[in-house]
């Protein structure tokens, strides 16, 4: 199954935006610390359209000119072959013409591949990107998301390819970066409770047990098959802060024997945005649409690939329903675990 985001992704993705502007603190910290050198070349791994970042661009671009107002900086986007690249390609644009000028170009292959020449990247950042699993694990026969499904077998293999995948991410860019080069990844994540993005705890609805729901529905209305039914799993995995550091943790690791420390990490929670206007203009319509259309924009794929279109859009126009029928029981409510590294050898 291919992962792609819906076309418009920024412009659904306002929570997106705002785990971004929750790390700029970081961010900043990352590029005053650089080696001074005439050129820098500055990756956004899995940027979608890119247009989340842009305001974050502007500020670290802005910041490092300051910081080293001779060095040429390079900035090169990067998502999936699937991914919207030309509007990746024209939000990278938007950069040119601001000091300190500079060159933006585009990757158009995985993350889960090399993106530069070894040695190249002086800073890495990626925001809401490394939760996708490069391929499935296997069935997930009674939910379509592994963490709200209670089924401990699937958990554990959906973890070990989490792992795999996180590490080998890891690796390529450990090898990607220069020594001296800091790598800031703003993660999807799960805390010490066990919330992640679409639960918070019981406070609102389960966002994945709702979509299982609708998806179930379906299956028994007849207007999906079974087969369809099973196949429609959303294959992320959200880790928590000690799944994130174990490759940095672990001497034997190849990132750890390619020199990627950690540096520093936390977890941010960032609240719901639709929500929180909600509350403040009680414009359900406008909520329900707006929430949906978020969570349509990562989700869709899953559906769509596994029994098309008509079906997927099936399940968003019952989820907004369901939304507006019970708009105070909703919210979609970031976990974020921000890790910073470096590569010291």
């Amino acid at each position: 199954m291919a992962i792609a985001m819906t076309t418009g992704y920024s412009a659904q993705t306002e929570g997106a935006r705002l785990c971004i502007d929750a790390a700029s603190d970081w961010a900043l910290t990352c590029v005053e610390q650089l080696n001074d050198q005439n050129h820098h070349v500055l990756v956004d791994y899995g940027a979608a359209d890119g247009g989340t970042a842009v305001e974050h661009w502007n500020r670290v671009l802005d910041h490092l000119h300051a910081q080293q107002p001779g060095a040429h900086l390079t900035l090169i986007g990067n998502d999936l072959p699937s991914n919207d690249n030309v509007a990746l390609a024209a939000n990278l644009a938007l950069q040119i013409p601001r000091p300190p000028k500079p060159t933006v170009l585009l990757s158009a292959r995985s993350f889960y591949e090399p993106t530069t020449a070894p040695g190249t990247v002086s800073f890495g950042f990626s925001a809401t990107a490394m939760h996708w699993l490069s391929q499935s694990p296997g069935p997930l026969p009674r939910h379509t998301h592994v963490l709200a499904s209670g089924d401990a077998e699937a958990l554990e293999r959906f973890t070990a390819k989490a792992m795999q995948d996180w590490t080998a991410i890891l690796e390529l860019r450990s090898r990607e970066l220069q020594v001296g080069g800091r790598l800031l990844t703003v993660n999807l994540s799960r805390d010490e409770e066990g919330r992640y993005l679409g639960h918070n705890g019981g406070k609102t609805r389960n966002v994945h047990d709702q979509l299982h729901q609708i998806w179930r529905e379906l299956a028994d209305e007849g207007a999906i098959s079974e087969e369809q039914y099973r196949n429609g799993t959303v294959l992320n995995f959200y880790k928590s802060p000690e799944e994130f550091m174990a490759p940095l943790k672990d001497p034997t690791s190849a990132p750890y024997r390619n020199g990627l420390r950690l540096v520093d990490e936390r977890t941010v929670h960032v609240s719901c945005p639709y929500r929180k206007r909600w509350n403040d203009d009680g414009n359900t319509a406008a909520f329900a649409a707006g929430l949906m259309a978020t969570i349509r924009s990562w989700s869709r794929h899953s559906f769509a690939s596994s029994a098309g279109d008509a079906a997927a859009d099936a399940v968003f126009q019952r989820l907004e329903q369901r939304i507006a029928d019970a708009p105070s029981e909703w919210s979609l409510d970031y976990v974020e675990h921000h890790q910073m590294m470096e590569r010291v050898a």
